[in-house]
């Protein structure tokens, strides 16, 4: 979701990235290995609705509320999305103002409280639009070069299937599927700052609800090495009608 990226974008270079050494070339999965992530993926994509549903969402409108351990006040936050790659967020941080960013297809833009207007480097925003992806089950297996089961834990008193990904470039990152349910409970994800390196980050997903015939966490917590970051959705709504105007940056037609 385009939220996510945003507040990754933002947020991320503030905390002390965590550098790690080089791994070791993860060994390939065996043909039983291989077949069991599917199955656990192919579960989670159930879980959620399953993807004839999911791929009849081709927009959406969410609203909801911001917290960080950065400071006390808490902020507010709208997003609007259309298939298949227009966004806008638009997010009132306290005491600094509102914040605006869009992609039209073409363009990235943001827009500070100032005012003033930028286009966005497609590398800059490389590294966290996957995020999104936490609301397209059908999109996660095509994020990475390579999955292996890595085995059972436990996570806030239940029983977990840990998943290793490893993307064609940077480290590995793990996916937590709740061994009853199937859903995603946790997502350790890598992302890379150009001043700081790799920042890694721990996201909890709870509070499921369907919306439209599609399971959505919404309340979503991103743990970075040094502070915490927490969503909650007030409002969803799915296939909302979009002028396309809404995503071009400001002054343009």
């Amino acid at each position: 979701m385009a939220l996510i990226c945003c507040f990754l974008g933002l947020l991320a270079p503030a905390q002390s990235a965590c550098n790690r050494a080089p791994s070791s070339p993860e060994p390939a999965p065996t043909p039983d290995q291989q077949q069991v992530v599917d199955e656990i993926l192919e579960r989670y994509i159930t879980a959620v609705g399953g993807q004839p549903a999911i791929e009849r969402v081709t927009s959406y409108r969410v609203k909801g509320r911001f917290a960080t351990s950065l400071f006390r006040e808490t902020g507010t936050y709208e997003v609007w999305a259309k298939h298949p790659n227009k966004t806008l967020s638009v997010i009132q941080f306290p005491r600094v103002g509102l914040l605006k960013k869009g992609f039209d297809g073409e363009t990235r833009w943001v827009q500070t409280p100032s005012a003033t207007v930028n286009d966005e480097s497609s590398s800059g925003m490389a590294e966290v639009e996957k995020d999104a992806d936490i609301y397209n089950a059908g999109k996660i297996k095509s994020l990475y070069q390579s999955m292996r089961l890595e085995g059972k834990a436990r996570l806030s008193g239940r029983d977990v299937n840990v998943i290793e990904g490893k993307p064609v470039k940077g480290p590995t990152e793990k996916l937590l599927f709740d061994a009853e349910n199937g859903l995603l409970l946790r997502w350790d994800m890598v992302r890379r700052n150009p001043q700081r390196g790799n920042v890694f980050v721990k996201v909890h997903l709870s509070d499921y609800r369907d919306v439209d015939g599609i399971k959505v966490p919404f309340n979503i917590r991103f743990a970075f090495e040094s502070f915490e970051l927490k969503l909650t959705i007030n409002e969803l709504q799915h296939n909302v009608p979009i002028d396309d105007a809404m995503f071009r940056k400001p002054g343009t037609r």
